[in-house]
């Protein structure tokens, strides 16, 4: 069985200069107040979360791997988990408190900055996931990621593969899968991590230029 770890206590901070940053407003703008005054509501009731496990891969054929018992037909994640024998799969999440208090918005541009902060707020979720993985695993290198979704080559379909392997989703961290495949509440992220040579990223794959979360280069198809 692998070994799941759940981090649902942990501390972040949200200042308002990135909020500010992102909405392109400036500082002394008439919205400043108002935006100032959401993000202190949302950070009273944020309560990020996010979980991950330590997965053996226990086989590898030509186009798939079977990790942890389950196999998954996929030639992309073949070839970067070949010369591994351990993935790091994870779900992080902005959390439901900080979802309900969105949904208590109706005003448009409210809306629309709350949705902002939530995916601030998911960011620092992950940047603490992935630097704990890091330590408790002692890994110095690059940390490598892959999502389903994010790429044709891993459809969001396959979303129920990677929660079928980490289980009890739902009751460890309050995210749930929709018969579509999208996770709630929205600002949630799932995939694994690896260790790898050549620093694979997904969006050197990913042909969305103006993605405002692009972390390398497009290099086209694989």
């Amino acid at each position: 069985m692998m070994n799941k770890y759940i981090l649902n206590d942990f501390e972040f901070t949200v200042t308002i200069d990135e909020v500010l940053k992102r909405f392109k407003i400036d500082s002394g703008d008439e919205d400043e107040p108002i935006v100032a005054k959401m993000l202190a509501d949302a950070l009273s009731v944020a309560r990020p979360k996010a979980m991950y496990g330590v997965a053996s891969i226990d086989e590898k054929g030509e186009d798939y791997v079977v990790i942890e018992g389950k196999k998954i037909i996929n030639p992309l994640i073949r070839k970067n988990v070949d010369k591994i024998n351990r993935i790091f799969p994870y779900i992080a999440t902005c959390g439901e408190e900080v979802e309900a208090w969105s949904k208590t918005l109706d005003d448009e541009f409210e809306q629309f900055w709350a949705d902002g902060i939530k995916e601030i707020i998911l960011i620092k979720a992950v940047i603490h996931l992935a630097e704990t993985v890091k330590e408790q695993f002692n890994i110095t290198g690059y940390l490598s990621k892959m999502s389903p979704g994010s790429l044709k080559e891993w459809p969001i379909s396959e979303q129920t593969v990677l929660f079928d392997l980490i289980g009890d989703v739902y009751e460890s961290v309050g995210v749930r899968l929709t018969d579509s495949f999208l996770m709630l509440p929205i600002k949630s992220v799932s995939g694994f991590y690896f260790t790898s040579a050549d620093n694979f990223e997904n969006c050197a794959l990913c042909p969305i230029l103006k993605c405002p979360g692009r972390r390398a280069e497009y290099k086209g198809d694989v």
